[in-house]
């Protein structure tokens, strides 16, 4: 077992780019990615790096919650979405 798998994500906790990398089992530049386009709140003290752990279980919450609802608005609008979109009236756009 090495140090970051005995880490359990604190919300309170500010931890550092290679910590928060162990967290996440990412590379060092995936979390400066997830950074930089702000997908992770953090700050920067100087050069260093330091995410919130509430920040890093934001993260896992939203694209659960996401996938999720992308996945029920499209099962529960596909039928909606054929009649609209797939009709007689917009045939004539069905070969652009």
């Amino acid at each position: 077992m090495n140090k970051f798998e005995s880490l359990a994500i604190q919300p309170n906790v500010y931890y550092t780019l290679e910590e928060t990398a162990g967290l996440l089992r990412v590379s060092r530049q995936a979390v400066l990615r997830l950074l930089q386009s702000q997908r992770v709140y953090g700050i920067k003290i100087g050069k260093n790096w330091r995410v919130l752990g509430a920040a890093l279980l934001d993260l896992s919450d939203r694209s659960e919650t996401d996938a999720a609802l992308v996945s029920d608005w499209l099962q529960a609008s596909s039928r909606s979405l054929a009649e609209v979109w797939d009709n007689e009236e917009d045939a004539v756009y069905d070969n652009l």
